[in-house]
């Protein structure tokens, strides 16, 4: 199944982006990652995150994401839709 989720995440300033981005389509599965840098501010950095792949599960997601100190704000959207 496709899956896609799109996540509003608050991260420090450092892991970089590219970083983040790199690590997350490590995940299995995993066959695109968009971030998009909604605020900055002194310590922290709010991103929009969109990822899509096959069999994905959210909890391996917001995993990756929390071992980079990365906290889960909220899930905005989730698709799910069968293979072709």
């Amino acid at each position: 199944m496709k899956v896609s989720y799109y996540l509003d995440i608050l991260k420090p300033h450092m892991p970089s982006v590219e970083l983040v981005a790199r690590t997350l389509m490590e995940i299995e599965g995993m066959s695109k990652v968009r971030i998009k840098v909604d605020e900055l501010d002194q310590k922290t950095a709010s991103l929009h995150i969109s990822v899509e792949g096959n069999d994905i599960l959210l909890e391996t997601v917001t995993d990756v994401l929390s071992s980079m100190n990365c906290a889960l704000h909220s899930v905005d959207e989730v698709i799910f839709e069968e293979k072709d």
